[in-house]
């Protein structure tokens, strides 16, 4: 810091002493004696592996010996509105007064009616890289506008009935205690293809659609019975994450077969430390996947933009999660949480195909003997326009919850898309509509930030409709 404080000041005093030459060209001059001065300064560059480079290739990327970084930003800018039946949802009326910087606010408690307006659900800025000895790294941190209030986050005990949302499980592991703008980071060594231990806050193995990136998608956001699954799992925000260690690899002639094993807290992505916290009991969630990829592997993504004209593409998946979930200090069993699925994903040139199956259980709630059972299916297709770059989309998905008192209910979606594609997923427009239905006396709709499904409404009938334009830019 120094030597470039003193080169400035050099600069300084040769700029004013030549200045009257400066307008005969001698600034070459100035320059030519700063450069000499900072010349010792390029070999410094010696002591983190070399002199290095940077560039672009699917992200901004600086590389140094063995050392690389990677900087990658997703923006997505979305105008959706929702509006509800003639049959809204109900006003609870009423409200709480609290005192805020010196005055007094009302934290409404009503909610329903039509709703629209322009948001930013995500502005994500990803970091990663390598390390020596085979280590990556991964940081993943959340800027947007995803639906926090304010008030709400002040005095949680508060919140509007509008961003509650329904309980989910016995306890309701909701995308609102999810804020941290930390939502991912990983530390990972690789031994071979087949086997990698990777430590942190990682994304739990799980749905496909919850695999896929959100930039890979193609509607603007996941389906509601993936919704659905996610708020079954620890650490819903838009995907689930949770902390721990995973071991994962591919293995196979073509690399065609990949799994996932995690060991994780069970209890989110921003709880608080265990070792600080006396209500834990100290159980650990166990999961994992398994993925085949019996025909042109595409990994986790949507749509046919990977695809050649006549060639064909499939991967089939199967997952599992487990949670003895239990508080401690007086010890108290939550219940135990089952959750497992399959998925698919076909090909076939511009045509493609989505669908998954998932099931779950929570058994003896609070230590009694009432269960509750969970369903959820989703089916998805979309076919690429060839030699444009229109891309239609069309979905049906569907939820259950089956508690053993009684009741319950399924609530079903059908949605369509149209996606025009500026530069691939790194530049496109997407439009969709989706249309909510309860299908029972007990169904009620789920809430979820990002996706951008209101609050709750109970009952057999025709919730509402979704539309939502979106602009994605993913650098």
């Amino acid at each position: 810091m120094s030597r470039i404080a003193s080169g400035a000041c050099a600069l300084a005093v040769l700029a004013f002493a030549a200045a009257p030459a400066w307008a005969e060209g001698s600034a070459r001059d100035v320059q030519a004696a700063l450069d000499s001065y900072l010349a010792g300064d390029t070999a410094d560059v010696t002591l983190v592996g070399g002199p290095g480079s940077a560039g672009y290739d699917n992200g901004f990327w600086i590389q140094g010996g063995d050392f690389l970084l990677r900087a990658n930003v997703t923006l997505q800018a979305r105008f959706e509105s929702f509006d509800w039946d003639s049959t809204q949802p109900p006003e609870s009326g009423g409200g709480a007064t609290v005192p805020t910087t010196g005055t007094f606010q009302v934290v409404q408690g009503d909610f329903g009616g039509d709703l629209s307006g322009f948001s930013l659900p995500r502005a994500t800025l990803k970091l990663s890289g390598e390390a020596p000895c085979n280590v990556r790294w991964y940081m993943e941190l959340e800027f947007g506008h995803f639906g926090r209030d304010a008030l709400a986050a002040q005095f949680d005990t508060l919140f509007p009935a509008n961003l509650l949302g329904p309980t989910l499980g016995p306890i309701g592991r909701g995308q609102s205690h999810n804020f941290d703008n930390t939502r991912e980071a990983w530390i990972e060594w690789g031994c071979s293809d087949a086997l990698n231990f990777r430590m942190g806050q990682i994304a739990l193995p799980t749905t496909r659609q919850l695999m896929v990136k959100p930039e890979l998608q193609q509607f603007v956001d996941i389906s509601m019975a993936s919704a659905f699954t996610g708020l079954l799992l620890p650490g819903y925000t838009d995907r689930n994450r949770d902390h721990g260690l995973m071991i994962h690899g591919a293995f196979g002639c073509n690399s065609e077969w990949s799994y996932m094993l995690a060991v994780t807290n069970g209890d989110g992505g921003d709880s608080i430390r265990n070792v600080l916290d006396h209500r834990t009991s100290d159980g650990l969630a166990y999961s994992g996947r398994l993925n085949w990829a019996f025909a042109k592997p595409i990994g986790y993504q949507e749509g046919a933009l990977a695809q050649e004209t006549c060639g064909l593409y499939g991967e089939i998946g199967a997952w599992g999660f487990y949670y003895a979930d239990r508080f401690d200090k007086p010890h108290t069993v939550v219940a135990d949480c089952t959750r497992y699925g399959v998925d698919l994903a076909l090909g076939w040139g511009g045509f493609s195909f989505t669908g998954a199956y998932t099931l779950g259980t929570d058994a003896d709630v609070f230590g009694t003997t009432n269960d509750v059972d969970y369903t959820a299916w989703l089916a998805q297709i979309g076919y690429h326009v060839p030699g444009t770059a229109w891309e239609l989309a069309a979905r049906a998905s569907s939820y259950d919850y089956d508690p053993s008192t009684g009741g319950g209910g399924s609530t079903s979606e059908l949605a369509f898309a149209i996606s025009y594609y500026l530069n691939g997923h790194g530049n496109k427009f997407t439009v969709d509509i989706s249309f909510f239905e309860g299908n029972d006396p007990g169904s009620f709709l789920i809430w979820d930030a990002y996706t951008g499904i209101g609050n709750s409404s109970f009952g057999e009938e025709t919730y509402g409709t979704l539309l939502r334009f979106q602009w994605q830019l993913a650098l």
